[in-house]
């Protein structure tokens, strides 16, 4: 199937948000070897997380991880937090932390019958910022802990409900610096909407306007100039691009829908899942929008990537 992109838009977004450098040499990049890890529900129904090197060779699946979605990676390379959904359907979403990949996953977060998920670490990975009920059963807030070995302590809410209204606070995500945290939300009273907050909660403002689409899963450039996100229009799904301040998106455009954006700490590649006749693999092709895209075939239907430093051998 043709994939195809438009390298313009988002060219132009880049030079409008300071990127593009100034006319001369660019000096070549250092070469930093990373992997993607991401989830995948095999034909059975189970959830586990695999690994694979960039040119789709060598999939594996990640140790010790189990009934696991939504991973993400320390930036170290050394460590996963992730989401493990109970063949139970009792039993509700508890957060893991991989600290080893030699022995088993510790629980992170388990609170009986609260909903957390979504854990992503900070930039120096000396905290988590993750999705929870605990204090809205029927909403979700965004919260931040530290990280205390394998344990979570001072734990804070940082978008707590104003006069008892209900939201929907989702798919948070650090800014390169650890200073702010971009995530979704539906406060407005309208589909979802990426916002971005001091990462102490204060300071919110909205950075996508209303309109008929959803934005969520923002993703910083490393730079921190951008965020890339993925925007629901009817039944269309696209990448953006937004300059991280505000203003108006440029989209990547893809044959057939694509979701779940995640920047490489390198600021080259951009992973994302794409669904190619009815099938959900992990694509990942140059930021800036030239160039072919990789498909990374796996069986059963493969989401949410995030990157992964390779450990020295």
């Amino acid at each position: 199937m043709r994939m195809s992109w438009m390298a313009g838009p988002v060219a132009a977004c880049l030079l409008a948000c300071g990127g593009g450098g100034d006319g001369g040499a660019v000096p070549p990049p250092t070469k930093v070897d990373f992997d993607l890890v991401f989830d995948n529900e095999a034909s059975d129904g189970s959830r586990s997380l695999k690994r694979a090197a960039l040119d789709g060779s060598a999939v594996a699946s990640v140790p010790n991880a189990i009934n696991a979605v939504r991973p993400h990676a320390r930036a170290d390379g050394r460590a996963l937090v992730y989401t493990s959904f109970s063949t139970d359907p009792l039993q509700v979403p508890t957060l893991m932390l991989l600290a080893d990949f030699s022995r088993a996953a510790t629980v992170l977060s388990s609170r009986a019958d609260v909903y957390e998920r979504e854990a992503v670490f900070s930039p120096d990975g000396r905290r988590v910022a993750f999705v929870s009920q605990r204090d809205e059963p029927q909403g979700s807030d965004v919260f931040v802990a530290t990280l205390n070995g394998e344990r979570m302590e001072d734990v804070r809410n940082l978008t707590p409900s104003a006069s008892g209204a209900v939201s929907l606070d989702v798919t948070p995500a650090w800014s390169p610096d650890g200073s702010q945290i971009a995530f979704a939300s539906n406060r407005d009273g309208s589909d979802f909407k990426l916002w971005v907050m001091h990462a102490d909660g204060s300071q919110v403002r909205q950075l996508t306007t209303a309109g008929a689409y959803a934005d969520v899963f923002p993703t910083w450039s490393p730079d921190g100039k951008l965020i890339a996100f993925q925007r629901r229009s009817g039944d269309r799904y696209r990448i953006g691009f937004l300059p991280a301040t505000g203003g108006s998106p440029a989209f990547f455009e893809f044959d057939d829908n694509a979701y779940a954006p995640a920047w490489s700490p390198d600021g080259q590649r951009i992973a994302f899942v794409g669904r190619v006749g009815g099938e959900y693999d992990i694509h990942w092709r140059d930021a800036s929008g030239s160039g072919p895209i990789t498909r990374i075939a796996n069986p059963g239907a493969d989401r949410n990537p995030s990157w992964i430093k390779r450990a020295a051998s």
